[in-house]
């Protein structure tokens, strides 16, 4: 019997990994596909748990949580650097695709008994862990999905939310799943209608919840000796410098950049090379308006490894707002070696084009940008302020239309006040169109 005890332990253990590794991947996935290519570089595209679970956030306490009310919350650990995303939308899928991830694994685990592949009546040790394990997957999207921070689903929503209420709900994230926690284990109603609420989910896809429950009281008679063991293995094996480096990581997503920065120091105190913690160090830098420390911050990264696209081109945005244009182009030009479709690598290439007055190479760049981004109203916008400067009528018309079609107000009354348009204020086909 403690030979079975164990191997159900195991193999839901082991399920659960693969399954948060899977959740973090689409994320990482997602986001890749969305804009933002420095996942790559930070490995969440392998597959490879070291590269995105916490022991402890990931692994250990979830397992704890299960043991002391019955439900794992879920934790994983991917920084996804949403300024790279193309459109909020596109947070909100990123946000999305750790969920829905977790529901295809668990659809996949549910199609032995879906399918009638196996039989109620099998006297099979896994076949408990597997409705178990089915179970917890379902728990897990379900709580998942939550708006409230830090789960995704709360991150779907947040893009849609006032700056300030992100800020605000944002510093109430540490402490969101703490207050779920509590509300599962003091609250009954709320527990019950989530444990009801699975059981049904766990129905449909032909799951008896009654072997799932058999799982789960074969599971915790071994589990809790596998927690502390992984509490032993993660203190054994912790790396300082990532613990600053994750909790560095949180700071940045509350925007509390100052603190954010300190963490990411210890971490690089710790461990000169830690290319993550220098390159987020870098960015918390620009953030703080600190340019000239970004810049020598990012001097740093690229001296580490020097293929990551991103780097270049938040050192070209540092130069631009020292006003070292000429510099701040180069800049972009390795970015786009390194990844030439990222529609603000050419828009910014163009911005620098357009303060150093080139205004035919900042035209080039922003139809670049408009290329691969067909609704960039920014770059629409600049390109008519270039024409406007060359005193282009019709071209500079033309591009502020297509410009406000896409954001009416707010480029519309830009352009009322804009001095780049004061050479053409009076011409008819402007004063039509902005009336």
């Amino acid at each position: 019997m403690k030979d079975i005890v164990w191997l159900v332990t195991i193999f839901v253990c082991l399920g659960w990994i693969v399954s948060v590794c899977l959740h973090e991947f689409g994320h990482a996935v997602v986001a890749y596909v969305g804009g933002d290519t420095s996942v790559k570089d930070k490995g969440y595209l392998t597959l490879n748990p070291l590269k995105y679970t916490d022991p402890g956030l990931s692994l250990a306490l979830p397992i704890l949580f299960l043991l002391l009310g019955g439900i794992a919350l879920p934790g994983g650990a991917v920084y996804i650097d949403r300024s790279r995303l193309r459109h909020r939308g596109w947070e909100s899928a990123v946000s999305a695709a750790g969920p829905l991830a977790s529901a295809l694994v668990t659809c996949l685990l549910a199609m032995p008994f879906w399918m009638g592949w196996v039989s109620r009546e099998t006297q099979h040790w896994i076949l408990p862990s597997l409705a178990f394990l089915i179970l917890l997957e379902i728990l897990a999207v379900m709580l998942n999905l939550l708006p409230i921070p830090p789960l995704d689903g709360y991150g779907i929503i947040e893009p849609w939310l006032p700056q300030k209420a992100q800020i605000q709900l944002n510093k109430f994230g540490r402490y969101g799943i703490w207050v779920i926690f509590g509300l599962l284990w003091f609250v009954e109603p709320a527990s019950r209608l989530l444990w009801q609420t699975a059981h049904t989910i766990s129905e449909v896809l032909g799951v008896p919840p009654e072997m799932a429950g058999v799982g789960f009281q074969l599971f915790r008679q071994q589990s809790g000796w596998l927690v502390l063991g992984f509490v032993v293995l993660a203190w054994l094996l912790r790396s300082k410098e990532n613990e600053q480096y994750r909790r560095g990581n949180k700071l940045l997503k509350s925007q509390q950049y100052e603190a954010a920065l300190a963490a990411y120091n210890q971490a690089i105190a710790i461990k000169a090379d830690y290319y993550e913690a220098w390159y987020f160090r870098s960015y918390v830098l620009h953030l703080l308006q600190r340019y000239e420390e970004a810049l020598a911050s990012y001097e740093q990264v690229i001296q580490i490894y020097s293929q990551d696209a991103s780097v270049w081109y938040y050192r070209g945005l540092s130069l631009g707002y020292l006003q070292r244009y000429e510099e701040a182009i180069a800049s972009y030009d390795e970015a786009i070696a390194l990844e030439s479709n990222i529609e603000s690598f050419w828009y910014y290439r163009g911005d620098a084009f357009y303060n150093l007055q080139q205004y035919e190479e900042a035209i080039a760049s922003y139809d670049r940008a408009i290329q691969i981004k067909p609704d960039y109203a920014g770059a629409w916008y600049n390109k008519a302020c270039c024409y406007a400067l060359q005193a282009d009528v019709t071209l500079a018309v033309e591009n502020l239309q297509q410009a406000i079609e896409l954001e009416p107000n707010k480029l519309s009354n830009a352009a009322k006040t804009d001095s780049d348009f004061e050479a053409i204020r009076e011409n008819p086909l402007f004063t039509n169109l902005i009336g």
